[in-house]
């Protein structure tokens, strides 16, 4: 047995199966990328929150034996707050978890889909007909319509990962995809983390200096 219809229709279903192997390759990276944002986003969060108490403390403990520097670090701890407001809102509203979980079922639902459709297409008895296609697009169609769609920056994250070169430049690429990958707010969200340790060691910096003797 063997294909009863041209290879011309055939090429219908091939493409098919590759549009779906590659959407679910890019909502796999949005998961990954989701995943990394809501990581960097509760981290930021939880350290913006221990530098206010901790400076708050200091402030509380060595209050009028810090000299100038003392107004400098209660322009901060009043500026924090707005900060870990503004943070606070912009986590809350990406939901970056929730939707990290969601796309992940989407990615495997579409691995699923197109394990099927491998399946059907590689039968020595299966013959491709407009109706079958019609079927498999729908199915196709309807996975994706349940759930958000992955951006521009995944496609290009693909592209990176899918370059052909050596194998000793493939480390190099999927770096590159890594850091690429992550976007842009979450290196927002790293640097909110770097900035509120930097703010803790300052506070600590200067309740030594000034209230140490020399």
């Amino acid at each position: 047995m063997g294909w009863d219809i041209s290879g011309a229709n055939l090429s219908s279903f091939d493409k098919l199966y590759n549009s779906a192997s590659c959407t679910a390759d890019y909502r796999f990276n949005t998961y990954r990328r989701l995943s990394s944002l809501d990581g960097a986003a509760n981290i930021a969060l939880i350290l913006a929150s221990t530098a206010l108490i901790v400076v708050s403390f200091i402030v509380a403990m060595y209050a009028g034996k810090l000299g100038r520097t003392e107004t400098i670090i209660t322009i901060g701890q009043n500026c924090l707050p707005i900060v870990m407001l503004a943070l606070s809102i912009l986590v809350s509203g990406a939901k970056y978890g929730s939707r990290a979980e969601k796309i992940h079922d989407c990615a495997q639902a579409l691995n699923h889909f197109k394990k099927i459709l491998k399946y059907e297409i590689s039968s020595t008895q299966f013959v491709p007909t407009t109706q079958k296609f019609i079927e498999f697009a729908n199915q196709y169609a309807e996975i994706i319509s349940k759930y958000e769609n992955h951006s521009k920056i995944d496609l290009s994250i693909e592209s990176i990962r899918k370059i052909n070169s050596p194998l000793i430049l493939k480390p190099v690429l999927e770096l590159i995809a890594s850091i690429f990958g992550r976007g842009l707010l979450y290196y927002f969200y790293l640097f909110i983390s770097i900035t509120s340790i930097c703010w803790m060691v300052l506070g600590v910096y200067i309740a030594i200096k000034e209230v140490t003797p020399c």
